[in-house]
């Protein structure tokens, strides 16, 4: 590295140069710089113990296809088979829906409502945590908009969304669901109340995928009974009004037998339908209720040892460096408007004359 001088002739860089025009002026007023230096960690500690660790804790899931989808009788042997991309996405974006998350308010400990109420970010901490205390020394009366823990706003679902990371793999048909608090122990309570409300809400879901033709099955079972209980009315009086047996099922006069024919036949027609129409709705009821749970947990939610995030250090070393920095930057900007001569090249840019020697220190 080097630069030009005045008159074009290309100089290597001095590293005394640096040293006097930037590290003499620190020097000169190191106090200042010290000073400084201790008051930003000064403010540093104290505000770094109202910042909390993170802890975070994730659970893995394979999501299967629904059972009612994976076989066509409930006799048929059944495999496992991961769900596809649009069943893994779904399942995810379910999970975003704000729905999900009231279902999740509603199951969630009054704790770990509490913990939600505080924001992730330093600034919304240090806020939340002064709000209170700048309030009673003001004298104000403080808000009891979130005194209520049953009361579930647009805000608490939005700070839940916050505390909640859920990422699908739908090559692997997973889904990954991460929960962050500032309580080490109501992690896995948060990420298991995820756990809980999906897999109730899911076997719902596939329950509901064979309970619509299930119900219209029933209303034509309905219908074929009554059916079939008109036939055998008409073929009662049929044989009441001639005077046969009931259980007679022929008759000498050709004619009254043609008539008998034609209603018997109608009779076991409708009992026919209705045996029918009875054995779907059984096989429907016998799949309904073979519905099983198609989430497996393959990693469940640990409490964490470690903090997933902690910023007291580098809140720390960032008082640090902006103590310093609000002593060093005015020194270094003093010095250059005062315009001091500190090397031969203030000398050269002043006067523009070369230099032909130096006087040697005397002390």
């Amino acid at each position: 590295m080097s630069q030009i001088n005045p008159h074009g002739i290309q100089e290597p860089t001095d590293p005394k140069f640096f040293i006097a025009k930037y590290l003499s002026p620190i020097l000169e007023h190191k106090w200042i710089v010290l000073i400084c230096t201790l008051l930003g960690l000064a403010i540093a500690v104290p505000v770094s113990f109202l910042v909390e660790p993170e802890y975070s804790s994730t659970a893995v899931t394979q999501l299967e296809a629904p059972r009612a989808q994976m076989v066509s009788k409930v006799t048929q042997e059944i495999r496992s088979r991961k769900g596809g991309r649009p069943y893994i996405t779904g399942a995810v974006e379910r999970m975003h829906s704000s729905m999900f998350q009231t279902e999740v308010l509603k199951i969630i400990p009054k704790r770990l409502q509490d913990d939600l109420k505080q924001p992730l970010d330093v600034m919304g901490q240090l806020k939340t945590r002064l709000k209170p205390i700048v309030k009673k020394l003001l004298k104000m009366e403080t808000s009891q908009e979130e005194s209520s823990s049953v009361t579930i706003t647009p805000l608490r679902l939005r700070k839940l969304g916050k505390r909640i990371v859920i990422k699908g793999n739908t090559g692997r048909g997973t889904i990954q669901i991460t929960g962050t608090t500032f309580a080490q122990d109501m992690t896995t309570v948060l990420v298991q109340s995820y756990l809980d409300v999906w897999v109730a809400m899911n076997m719902e879901t596939n329950k509901s995928l064979i309970r619509h033709e299930l119900e219209f099955t029933l209303s034509q079972k309905d219908s074929y009974f009554l059916k079939l209980k008109e036939a055998e009315k008409e073929l009662r009086s049929f044989k009441q009004t001639f005077e046969i047996p009931p259980a007679l099922s022929s008759v000498t006069d050709m004619e009254l037998q043609s008539q008998l024919d034609v209603l018997q036949s109608k009779v076991a027609n409708a009992r026919e339908r209705y045996k029918r129409i009875d054995d779907i709705f059984l096989d429907l009821s016998r799949k309904e209720k073979s519905v099983i749970n198609n989430i497996k947990i393959l990693n469940p939610p640990q409490v964490p040892i470690d903090p997933s995030k902690n910023m007291q250090l580098p809140i720390i070393l960032l008082g640090l460096l902006l103590g310093a920095a609000m002593a060093i930057l005015p020194i270094l900007a003093i010095d250059y408007l005062k315009g001091n001569i500190r090397h031969k090249k203030d000398i050269i840019s002043a006067v523009d004359i070369p230099i032909i020697g130096k006087l040697p220190v005397i002390k």
